[in-house]
């Protein structure tokens, strides 16, 4: 794993909650659409499009999630309990690196925090096949 991808957590979270928010809105739509005068002809192609959207932003946001849950799943067997901290912190919960050095404490810096985890990447990438 590297920084990058981690980095991308607190995104793909965001992504995830826009398309959920966008479900909703089709949802709706959908409920609206039907709702509306019965007993007239209807065209197929607006529930058809909502459909198609649904099953779409369904598909997205599946593949999200099990991305989101490979990162998290990644931060919880990192052995080391200050780097899952630093981890934790810092790309789970959005943490500035000031506010994660806060919030682990004992008299940890940001250049401190920030070293341990870069050397904790590198090394974790040399050992990686």
């Amino acid at each position: 794993m590297t920084n990058k991808q981690l980095s991308q957590l607190h995104y793909l979270k965001k992504e995830i909650k826009m398309h959920q928010e966008r479900l909703t809105e089709l949802n709706a739509l959908a409920e609206i659409k039907s709702s509306a005068i019965t007993g007239m002809p209807m065209s197929k192609s607006i529930s058809d499009r909502i459909g198609y959207s649904v099953i779409k932003i369904i598909s997205i946001k599946d593949a999200l999630s099990k991305l989101c849950e490979e990162l998290t799943d990644y931060i919880e067997n990192v052995d080391d309990p200050i780097i899952r901290m630093i981890l934790t912190y810092r790309y789970v919960n959005n943490f500035s690196w000031e506010k994660t050095a806060s919030k682990i404490g004992g008299r940890n810096r940001v250049s401190g925090l920030k070293k341990r985890l870069y050397r904790y990447f590198r090394k974790e990438n040399r050992t990686r096949p």
